[in-house]
């Protein structure tokens, strides 16, 4: 088959998933993301992920769901003698069978989908690469931002979920279970035979490698096969193990879908994810904390903008009761908030100020509420919405604050010694560590204005190899973009 009929052909099967499930009441969006769309073929056939966005999940909805697809006409779509199959379980089954349409039918409500993202940040952020949508992305629905160093350690799927999967010969997967009344997704297990040992172990190395990278590069990307191995080989140059013929062959195996892997696939994906956790473990020992802390609570953040007009303290009766770490390096801005804030935590004199941190100058608008200034300066709010960067009145604009924090982190990073074991906090405001988690997190600058930043939280970045990474608890994230989910939910 060539590739302008496999164009045809994915197309048609496209629009038939699309048109059967966007009939449905409730529905948000409906997203096709893995192989299916990343391949030019027609070899990820029996993989059409299928992301389904609902307003409110009930198991009427769900059904409906199941039943619309169940109707799709293959031969329609120019598949003939070929067999539709649905799989509404979430998580790495496959059901590679020749002459197989696989449908990986996955239902969330918007509430659902956060938890998802939080959980799965690897999983999700591959899907919001891709453009074969309906409805608003998934990004706009809420998002993931970036990887993180300590997601290979913490969430769903990380090294260490993978080890335990593997150390008990068994494939974990969810589903839906609707006898609690809403969505409760019931953990479940399979045994891995012999065909499912290296489908998973080739799941595991790919995702693992391919996640990491990402995290590197910054960038969100699919990988074709040969930059998997040459990373691999990058890895992993040192090593006696030869990870990367292994991982060749197990590719080779089931691309052809065939089924004899080899016996020991499951014992060297194991030793591949011990030694990689090693490593990189290793690599980011080096690696200088960063925490970036908004100033406590004052009296005067009562909903009007506060910036630098006025100069206040903090409420000593709503400081903050979070733990700080000890730090080497105290930084704050210039400001009387930050300044008490930072002698509060760290008990010391020996704060360096920075102007380059201090709040965003809002000039005239200093002490209006957001009704007032809409009243009084309606243009600043229609640039908002236009995704355009309004100058303040006698202030400044995001752009004018990026500039500055670029500068304070560039200067920074220069004085950095990464021999050294030490850290650094730097206490500042709202509107700097929106620009920050905004810029880090791949966040759209017109919506930097509705990050959340909490009083006295401590944002952890790590200075490596010459870069700031984030690397923050995906449940704080979720405090950070609650304001970013759709319909803010």
């Amino acid at each position: 088959m060539n590739h302008n009929d496999s164009k045809l052909i994915k197309s048609r099967i496209q629009k038939e998933v699309f048109d059967s499930i966007t009939k449905i009441n409730g529905v948000i969006s409906v997203t096709l993301v893995g192989s299916f769309i990343d391949r030019a073929d027609l070899s990820g056939i029996s993989d059409i992920d299928t992301i389904v966005i609902c307003n409110k999940l009930s198991e009427k909805f769900y059904t409906d769901c199941i039943n619309s697809v169940k109707k799709i006409n293959l031969n329609k779509c120019g598949l003939v003698d070929y067999s539709l199959r649905i799989n509404s379980t979430f998580g790495p089954l496959k059901f590679d069978k020749p002459n197989t349409v696989v449908i990986h039918l996955m239902i969330y409500d918007v509430r659902l989908h956060i938890d998802h993202v939080i959980a799965s940040p690897f999983t999700c952020f591959d899907w919001e690469r891709s453009c074969a949508k309906f409805g608003p992305s998934l990004k706009e629905i809420f998002p993931v931002g970036t990887l993180q160093y300590r997601d290979f350690l913490e969430v769903r799927r990380s090294l260490e979920s993978y080890l335990n999967d593997l150390s008990k010969n068994i494939i974990t997967y969810r589903e839906y279970d609707f006898k609690s009344g809403d969505g409760f997704q019931r953990k479940k297990s399979l045994p891995l035979d012999k065909r499912h040992r290296g489908e998973y172990a080739y799941h595991i190395i790919k995702n693992t490698i391919t996640n990491y990278m990402k995290m590197i590069n910054g960038e969100n990307k699919s990988f074709e096969e040969k930059q998997i191995v040459d990373d691999l080989k990058k890895i992993f140059s040192q090593e006696k193990e030869n990870f990367v013929e292994k991982y060749k062959l197990i590719t080779s195996i089931k691309l052809k879908r065939e089924s004899d892997f080899p016996k020991d696939t499951l014992k060297w994906t194991s030793l591949f994810l011990d030694k990689f956790q090693s490593k990189i473990s290793k690599k980011w020992k080096g690696s200088i904390p960063i925490y970036f802390i908004r100033h406590f609570k004052t009296p005067l953040n009562d909903g009007k903008f506060l910036g630098q007009g006025r100069n206040p303290g903090i409420d000593i009766k709503n400081q903050c009761k979070n733990k700080f770490k000890k730090t080497s390096r105290i930084y704050s801005s210039e400001l009387r908030r930050s300044i008490e804030t930072a002698k509060s935590i760290f008990k010391t004199e020996n704060i360096i100020e920075d102007e380059r941190l201090n709040e965003f100058n809002y000039g005239d608008v200093e002490g209006l509420t957001l009704t007032e200034m809409a009243k009084k300066y309606p243009n600043i709010i229609s640039d908002w919405e236009k995704g355009l960067d309004p100058n303040f009145p006698s202030g400044e604009n995001t752009k004018d604050l990026a500039r500055r924090l670029k500068s304070f982190l560039v200067e920074l990073g220069k004085n950095i010694d990464e021999g050294e074991n030490n850290s650094v906090s730097i206490i500042t405001h709202n509107g700097v560590l929106r620009c920050l988690i905004g810029n880090y997190f791949n966040i759209s600058k017109k919506d930097w204005y509705k990050i959340v930043i909490p009083h006295g939280e401590a944002l952890e970045f790590l200075y490596f190899k010459n870069q700031f990474y984030p690397n923050i608890k995906r449940n704080l994230i979720r405090k950070f973009f609650m304001n970013l989910s759709y319909n803010q939910v």
